[in-house]
């Protein structure tokens, strides 16, 4: 194997430890901090809350994953560290925004689920109405 190729497959397989370790930390840090906003969320429902929390880190794996395995391939000629290194921080950095973006994510879709646990706002006019002379909230 020519020297261009170890260089391309250190590369590769640098980049797909350092991504799946980040994408796993960052999992299970949203898995643990997570865990107790649902349950408020879900009044107090633990079970429902650890059931929605796995599908979410489920789904955030699937989404994770698939991205740094479909972005490992390139159709750069690497033959030097410096190649490489370069390579590597452009994918990289493509994966920790890809995190930051699913984090935002989570973090939007946690504060609907609280939002939506909180029971129905009613919408009420802005004053009375004409004939009733009170608020009409519908």
């Amino acid at each position: 194997m020519s020297t261009a190729n170890n260089i391309i497959v250190v590369t590769y397989l640098t980049y797909f430890f350092i991504s799946i370790s980040i994408t796993v930390w960052v999992a299970r840090t949203l898995y643990k901090r997570g865990a107790i906003f649902l349950v408020d969320a879900f009044h107090g429902n633990a079970e429902l809350a650890d059931s929605v929390n796995h599908l979410l880190v489920v789904g955030f794996y699937l989404i994770n994953i698939g991205f740094v395995s479909f972005a490992l391939k390139t159709a750069d000629i690497i033959n030097t560290s410096r190649s490489a290194i370069e390579l590597l921080s452009d994918k990289m950095g493509m994966v920790l925004l890809i995190l930051g973006g699913m984090h935002f994510f989570n973090l939007y879709v946690f504060s609907r689920i609280r939002r939506s646990g909180q029971g129905p706002r009613p919408a009420c006019a802005a004053g009375p109405t004409p004939l009733t002379r009170s608020v009409r909230c519908v």
